[in-house]
């Protein structure tokens, strides 16, 4: 299946390298322990208190939590790092090797998708001394490296050596995309994510994740990744990587193959369904065989070959592309070769691996709390429910009718609601005979609607009835009975609040 679709086993076994643990210091030679003092100046020690969202009360925040990563000096007067170490944060501050006191500093830009985030340090004195560290070239296989950070536990550098073992298109624990990876085998613990993975004193990678059923596996966000940021944020904004807006499957199959018309020597990827919206929306159809990408032909197991990694999944044609830009297809249909270019745009999924806003969408109407779906709150549950983990894997899929998948989350208590109250994680299907496109389009609905009831029918065929009048007139006790300031998130409230 295509990489634009969530894969959830494989985030559960992936680490955030937020630093919890302690870490002694490793450093294999003279020549490398001098070299770790050469940059040392240009490695910094990020210390973070954030306040995230509880995402099963959205409106309100979990608390203060305190922890640290790490991050490089980068041209610009930028500190790089990892965007989870930083996530929901209120106040940021940054020390060098050998400083005493640390520095304030603000989230400049953050990339979410691929987990990395910038760093404006407004007093320049903190650079004083400070050499900027230089992109490298894409790393390769069994290349060494060495993991600069600071894991929990000292003040001082720590570096550790490895070998690149693999890259591929994988996943990332903190945005659920798929991009491209890299595996290290260096020691990487907590505190060492946003630090930088060197050869020959070049950023090859910066540390994100772990695997925590094995040991010394990490993962790296490679070079190609970095530049994609860096030069999507020339703009002074973050677009983030671009989707084809599509689903595709192997055509492995030779009877499969022949069903489709395809010659003997032809190979591609077949097109299971095309998001409504997407880019792709009106080029592709479901049956359509895409054969080429940008001039390379894309193998039955839909792969294409890429400069210094060897094969990796089609989508990273366009994935390392700039939203904007176009990227050039060739596609079997009937029997027929169609050639299209297409610009490339940043299409939400159904169902996405995070939330799009710093605080969370949610919306309370006579005690029913209504939010989208996302992967990110799927993670609260130890055991998934079968409906909601079947539409963020196979139906995640935007149609006319729905752009995110909406839940009646909980229902808090109250007369107008009894008999409902034990209600959890319910998929709306309608609001009085309409699909609600999306939150906004929930909000306009409950705050137009007329008649004696409110008629909520879910997914698996389940009714809801509320008695209008006895809902708006209870709106204010509900809200003040659970401490709710606004009946829906800020972005919202473009619509009439129903708080009377």
């Amino acid at each position: 299946m295509s990489s634009n679709r969530i894969h959830l086993g494989a985030s559960r076994c992936l680490v955030l390298l937020v630093a919890v643990t302690v870490c002694g210091l490793f450093v294999g030679s003279v020549e490398a322990k001098d070299e770790a003092r050469a940059l040392g100046g240009s490695i910094v020690k990020v210390y973070v208190r954030s306040n995230p969202p509880d995402l099963l009360s959205p409106w309100q925040r979990l608390g203060l939590q305190s922890s640290t990563g790490s991050g490089v000096i980068v041209d610009g007067d930028w500190i790089l790092t990892s965007a989870h170490v930083v996530e929901d944060a209120v106040s940021i501050e940054v020390k060098r090797s050998g400083m005493s006191q640390p520095f304030v500093a603000e989230i400049d830009h953050i990339g979410h998708q691929c987990d990395l985030a910038l760093l404006r340090v407004e007093d320049q004195s903190f650079f004083d001394g400070a050499r900027p560290i230089a992109l490298g070239d894409m790393p390769q296989t069994q290349m060494r490296v060495q993991a600069y950070g600071f894991p929990v536990g000292g003040e001082s550098i720590s570096v550790t050596s490895g070998i690149i073992s693999r890259v591929e298109m994988s996943t990332y624990s903190h945005s659920l995309e798929n991009l491209l990876l890299a595996q290290v085998d260096a020691a990487l613990n907590p505190g060492n994510s946003g630090g930088p993975i060197l050869a020959a004193s070049k950023i090859v990678g910066i540390a994100a994740q772990s695997l925590d059923e094995a040991e010394n596996v990490g993962y790296m966000i490679p070079v190609p990744v970095i530049r994609h940021f860096l030069n999507d944020v020339d703009d002074r904004s973050v677009d983030g990587t671009p989707r084809l807006g599509a689903e595709f499957q192997d055509l492995e199959s030779e009877v499969l193959r022949r069903s489709l018309g395809m010659a003997e020597k032809q190979t591609g990827a077949l097109v299971t369904w095309v998001d409504y919206g997407s880019a792709a929306d009106g080029v592709l159809r479901p049956r359509d065989v895409l054969m080429e990408i940008d001039g390379l032909a894309i193998a039955n197991d839909t792969t294409v070959p890429w400069p210094r990694v060897g094969r990796v999944h089609f989508s990273e044609v366009y994935r390392s592309k700039q939203v904007g830009e176009n990227v050039s297809l060739r596609l079997l249909r009937d029997g027929k070769q169609i050639d299209h270019d297409i610009e490339l745009t940043q299409h939400p999924m159904l169902v996405p691996g995070r939330r799009d806003e710093d605080e969370p969408q949610y919306l309370v109407f006579g005690g029913l709390v209504f939010q989208p779906l996302t992967v990110e709150y799927l993670m609260y549950f130890e055991e998934i429910p079968y409906d909601l983990a079947t539409y963020a894997v196979m139906q995640n899929v935007v149609t006319p009718e729905r752009r995110q998948l909406i839940l009646i989350q909980k229902v808090l208590p109250n007369a107008v609601n009894r008999g409902y109250q034990m209600w959890e994680d319910y998929i709306v299907r309608t609001v009085n005979g309409t699909t609600p496109r999306d939150m906004q389009h929930l909000a306009s609905i409950l705050d137009g609607v007329q008649g004696q009831f409110l008629r909520i029918v879910t997914e698996n065929r389940s009714f809801l009835t509320l008695d209008l009048k006895q809902a708006r007139a209870a709106q204010s006790t509900i809200l003040r009975d659970f401490g709710i300031p606004h009946d829906r998130s800020s972005g919202l409230r473009g619509n009439v609040e129903s708080s009377n």
